[in-house]
């Protein structure tokens, strides 16, 4: 039977977020009643065993595990009901670059041990998971998960676009290094060969070395948000007995 590894972040008002997409989400006060005041509205209209309780969340695209759409980089590129479901569904490899460590750079050379140490070959069409170990500085640090985080050089984002994956993932918030404001990484994936070419980028993953092996099922899928820049997603990996 198959094994099913959560690699979501836990959605709360307290989560971290990239300083640049705002504080959310909000739950919004007063949606949610609980459900003994939600029953008083049925008692006495012959229904006396029913209760039913929903809530308003205001949630910014790109906070919490999410999908970027090339619309995000790119003024031609897909938004997130564009997406094929293919796209961000299928072979998947995750490849420890632990080793780049606080502002630094993962280029070619550390993606070549990483898949040589891992027993991989990045194939066309895969999903590539980079496990950095930052999501470990989570909840107690969020300040050195936020700002000094490791990031995809640009070399390193195009050795991936060379081998024509469909993904990238990364378990902190920002597939570039922290603090850089001219993106190569997000540019190299998402703007240079739009709209025709680009890669799917997925950040603020959890739990990445806990799938238990490195090649696997990844499942990534948006919802169709209508000329949305990106999508909240339930990230999950299916590994195979």
């Amino acid at each position: 039977m198959a094994e099913l590894i959560d690699l979501t972040a836990p959605i709360t008002e307290e989560m971290a977020n990239h300083p640049s997409h705002g504080r959310s989400p909000v739950f919004l006060t007063g949606t949610r009643l609980n459900h003994d005041d939600a029953e008083d509205l049925w008692r006495g209209k012959g229904v006396e065993d029913l209760s039913l309780i929903n809530g308003f969340v205001l949630l910014a695209e790109h906070n919490g595990t999410h999908i970027d759409a090339p619309f995000h980089l790119h003024p031609e590129g897909s938004t997130t009901e564009e997406i094929a479901l293919e796209e961000c569904y299928g072979s998947a490899v995750w490849l420890d670059v632990s080793d780049a460590g606080a502002k630094g750079e993962i280029g070619p050379e550390l993606l070549e041990r990483a898949a040589a140490d891992a027993g991989v070959e990045v194939q066309p069409g895969d999903s590539v998971l980079l496990y950095t170990g930052w999501d470990s500085y989570l909840p107690d640090d969020e300040e050195t998960y936020l700002e000094e985080h490791p990031g995809l050089s640009a070399a390193g984002a195009e050795w991936l676009l060379e081998r024509s994956v469909s993904v990238v993932g990364i378990d902190c918030g920002n597939v570039d290094v922290a603090g850089d404001v001219s993106f190569p990484a997000h540019r190299v994936l998402l703007r240079d060969g739009a709209p025709e070419e680009y890669v799917l980028v997925v950040e603020h993953l959890r739990g990445v070395d806990e799938i238990p092996a490195h090649r696997f099922t990844f499942n990534a899928a948006p919802l169709p948000l209508e000329g949305a820049t990106a999508s909240p997603i339930r990230a999950f990996a299916v590994v195979d007995d």
